[in-house]
């Protein structure tokens, strides 16, 4: 599974990388910091999965949701945010995230929510 981590913090970043290392399939990680990099990335590599966070460099999650989505969204957006507004995550889910976890408190889904998908039990949506 390709997983590509998009978050300005370098702590959020590894804190993504360790819960994946734990995982009991292989995968393979790349990470981007900002909106042109998460781009440039995913138009190359083609992820699988893509965590995305809301406020980055250069725009938002949202911005690169907006792009990938016309592009053929291919890709599982899992958004992740440390803002648990509901008319955010309604955004993002409207614009074809197909997860939306809040850092703080939901964020220990990703391990499940990545497992079931490579176990092929969720689809893209």
């Amino acid at each position: 599974m390709k997983i590509l981590i998009v978050d300005d913090t370098d702590l959020i970043r590894k804190l993504i990388r360790d819960m994946l290392a734990l995982l009991p399939f292989s995968t393979s990680i790349k990470e981007a910091v900002d909106v042109p990099e998460a781009l440039s990335i995913w138009r190359q590599w083609q992820p699988d999965v893509v965590t995305l966070d809301l406020h980055l460099p250069g725009g938002s999650g949202l911005d690169v949701l907006r792009a990938i989505k016309p592009a053929g969204l291919s890709s599982t957006v899992i958004a992740l945010t440390s803002i648990a507004d509901p008319q955010i995550r309604q955004a993002y889910l409207d614009t074809g995230a197909s997860f939306f976890l809040e850092k703080s408190s939901e964020m220990e889904q990703l391990p499940a929510i990545l497992k079931a998908l490579a176990d092929n039990k969720i689809r893209n949506l």
